[in-house]
């Protein structure tokens, strides 16, 4: 009877200690991000795979609140080991690099203006918290640092450019530095989509992917086509898991090549990385980066240097 008891009480903390286990993952990522699409600002077509995008408005907009943030003094900046930067020393390596790569001069009190149009680029350090259960992806920006990017030559096979990092921003030290800031205040908001990718590493990416085979294959969730179209039937969701290769097989009696059709399954584990859609808004006191995840695409390896999408888009819904 004891050992009935004992064993009662294991199954029970048993199963208490797994409907308490976390469904999530926060980790510390950190990437960089390019918002400058020259190919659609040139040619006016946007290719998702290849390139990030903000249109020039708006990537003008989140630049100039950063400069005149910086300018008026209203936040500190510091570079990569955190030791604060005075603006005359950004300003001289503004006209450093002007000087340096394109020949050109420009004055002091107009240098900070003149990069305004050529930040498209940004280096983050973000809390990204994953979500097991309902496969939300959530974005905390703990620091960032906006780049210079300058192209020599844009196109389909030689794409040049110069970059230079500007500052760090570290926008709870901002806040914390400025207590008396209005929790009301105009947000700059970017409408625009901006694509990126993200690695999945341990301990996120098992229980991650598993999960999206899970939802995914189960029905469990609502999905569409990596474009944002419709599945017309379930089994166009269940062929996104199966690889369909022709291969040729050398027949000895013949002579001849014999083509036929191999395929193999894709697996939780081939899944390394997502590439991820978000929306970005600034506040101009603080300086605080805001992303809202709206919707991520797995991608698995193709080849060393190419990641092939799944094929299907996972809308971020919170429960």
């Amino acid at each position: 009877m004891k050992k009935i008891i004992v064993l009662f009480i294991l199954c029970f903390a048993g199963l208490c200690a797994y409907s308490q286990r976390e469904t999530y993952s926060i980790e510390y990522e950190n990437h960089k991000v390019g918002v400058f699409n020259p190919e659609w600002e040139i040619n006016h077509t946007l290719n998702p795979n290849k390139y990030e995008h903000i249109t020039g408005y708006f990537r003008e907009e989140l630049s100039k609140t950063i400069i005149n943030a910086v300018k008026s003094k209203k936040v500190k900046i510091y570079d990569i080991r955190k030791r604060e930067l005075s603006i005359d020393t950004v300003v001289e390596r503004i006209i450093n690099f002007e000087k340096e790569h394109f020949h050109n001069i420009i004055a002091k009190d107009t240098a900070l203006d003149y990069i305004i149009p050529f930040i498209s680029a940004y280096d983050f350090e973000e809390g990204v918290r994953y979500d097991y259960k309902n496969l939300s992806i959530e974005k905390k920006v703990l620091a960032y640092c906006p780049y210079i990017v300058r192209y020599k030559t844009f196109n389909g096979e030689n794409n040049d450019s110069v970059q230079m990092p500007l500052f760090w921003i570290f926008p709870k030290d901002t806040m914390q530095n400025n207590p008396k800031t209005p929790v009301a205040e105009n947000i700059v908001s970017i409408p625009d989509t901006i694509l990126s990718v993200l690695t999945l590493k341990y301990p996120v990416k098992m229980p991650f992917t598993s999960s999206i085979f899970e939802n995914v294959q189960g029905k469990k969730i609502s999905v569409n086509r990596s474009d944002g179209s419709e599945f017309k039937t379930p089994k166009e969701i269940d062929d996104l898991f199966v690889i369909k290769k022709s291969v040729s097989i050398y027949d000895e009696e013949t002579g001849n090549d014999i083509f036929k059709t191999v395929y193999s399954d894709i697996v939780p584990d081939d899944i390394e990385a997502v590439r991820i859609a978000e929306q970005w808004a600034i506040k101009p006191s603080t300086l605080e980066i805001l992303k809202t995840v709206k919707y991520f695409l797995p991608l698995y390896k193709y080849d060393e240097d190419f990641y092939t999408q799944l094929g299907v888009r996972i809308w971020v819904k919170k429960q």
